[in-house]
């Protein structure tokens, strides 16, 4: 076959997964490129806030990963989780031997779980700006200090083979031509999820329309390579889930979070549904499916919410996901009123009537909520006592809210040492993954884990990518 250009490990994907995978391989002596699809790099990596996980003790961190991940989902293999959990414990320590700080910032997700208390969510210690993360910032300075060579703007097609079925390089499509690049020794597939894939999000996902706050480079590129190849699939149904606004003038949705407790949320009913704390899973909390109206009445659902809450800063958060930089949300809402984001008026009454809900029904679910909040417990959803805060005088406001995707965590199945496997469990030989595509995380996630995931199994990839033999 004739090539055009020629690497030993060959990485698809210039996020976090692929700027570990490409330190670990160059570090271990082996000669890397990298391939991205975007004008520059970063991935999910950069838009998150840039937190990893970092357990304090071994023991409980694999008790509480054991617990997380066998908990709804069964796909589990015990030996990935135990390897997981003991590369994760170096994660503080690759940094910082590298010359960065890093500091904690929180815990388990999950605190009711077994071994809850070990975990712990790091950051990068460093500035943050619209462009860069201090962690993506870090580890894209690491790359370019090694002068490991970055094509930009030049996606991968397909993955190319040969008589034994063993991945040799890759076509990618560089400045408008095909290029067949050799991977003497392997190749990495680090190119992130399906968050802007609609035929894999209707195929896998239960509930329509899901958004996203991810970069729109995640179309399901590696998975579709993986499976021409062979590869077995799994975790499709997993994602990280929270409620986000879609503006129609946005590819991407923005991160609500309001700045005050008196709010809640609604169904298409005009009712509660949940406790209405910020988690990754409300993906579970808004899928049901009625089989009486045939319809799913908490997509879109509704954030109501008081004048106070409007008054006390932007319902959008500025700092997570791809719209940052790109917009900035007013300080009083008012912007996005104007535009027709935020819905008002003077009476719950007529703020109903607007979003179309039964106008008695929600002004007797205010009504039952501040009296929840008068007797301290919320006695239907146990929304926490620090987070109970009565909906006070009008106006009164909405937003429609759908689930929004942080990251996917479904892709091609991947053993101990990051190798992706075929339906029958065997690696396919000279092919690895990292990061979200083809996740260990199921149904449930724990913050920070993806990235540490990154981290972990980047580091892994890269140092058995490096061993492979030399194909001539």
């Amino acid at each position: 076959m004739r090539w055009d250009d020629e690497a030993e490990v060959l990485i698809i994907g210039f996020g976090g997964a692929g700027a570990v995978a490409a330190i670990s391989a160059h570090d271990s002596g082996a000669k890397v490129l990298i391939v991205e699809k975007m004008e520059k790099g970063g991935g999910n990596t950069n838009i998150s806030i840039g937190g990893f996980l970092s357990p304090r003790d071994f023991a409980g961190a694999l008790q509480y990963l054991e617990s997380l991940c066998s908990r709804v989902f069964r796909i589990v293999d015990a030996e990935l989780v135990r390897v997981y959990a003991e590369e994760c414990m170096r994660n503080r320590e690759w940094f910082e031997s590298r010359g960065a700080k890093t500091h904690v910032y929180g815990g388990a997700a999950f605190p009711q779980l077994p071994g809850a208390d070990s975990i712990e969510k790091r950051m990068v210690t460093g500035s943050n700006t619209v462009e860069e993360n201090s962690l993506w910032n870090f580890l894209r300075s690491q790359v370019e200090r090694r002068q490991i060579p970055v094509w930009y703007s030049s996606p991968a097609k397909d993955l190319l083979t040969d008589a034994q079925e063993a991945v040799i390089g890759a076509t990618i499509q560089k400045e408008g031509k095909e290029r067949a690049v050799k991977a003497g020794r392997a190749v990495i597939l680090t190119c992130g999820g399906f968050e802007y894939d609609d035929w894999l999000k209707a195929n896998y996902l239960k509930g329509y329309p899901y958004y996203s706050f991810a970069t729109p480079a995640n179309t399901g590129d590696g998975i579709r390579m993986a499976q021409r190849v062979g590869a077995d699939l799994w975790h499709m149904a997993g994602v990280s889930s929270p409620l986000g606004f879609k503006a129609p003038e946005f590819e991407a949705a923005f991160f609500i979070r309001p700045p005050s407790n008196r709010y809640i949320f609604v169904d298409q009913n005009g009712k509660r549904f949940t406790s209405e704390v910020e988690i990754h899973a409300y993906n579970f909390a808004v899928d049901l499916f009625d089989p009486h109206t045939l319809t799913f009445p908490r997509i879109p659902c509704f954030l109501i919410f008081d004048q106070a809450v409007r008054e006390t800063g932007p319902m959008g958060l500025p700092s997570l996901g791809y719209n940052r930089g790109r917009y900035s949300w007013s300080k009083d809402n008012k912007t996005e009123i104007e535009r027709g984001w935020i819905l008002r008026d003077e009476a719950l009454a007529g703020l109903a009537r607007k979003v179309g809900v039964d106008p008695g029904a929600l002004e007797k679910t205010v009504a039952e909520y501040n009296r929840y909040c008068e007797l301290g417990e919320d006695s239907v959803f146990h929304r926490p006592k620090d987070k109970l805060a009565p909906v006070g005088p009008g106006p009164y406001y909405a937003m429609k809210l759908w689930p929004c995707l942080l990251n996917t965590q479904g892709g091609p199945r991947r053993n101990v040492r990051a190798q992706v496997l075929y339906p029958d469990g065997h690696p396919i030989p000279r092919l690895y993954s990292a990061g979200e595509l083809g996740s260990l995380f199921g149904l449930l996630y724990q913050g920070a884990g993806n990235i540490g995931e990154c981290l972990a199994f980047g580091r892994i990839a890269g140092r058995e990518a490096s061993k492979e033999p030399t194909k001539e």
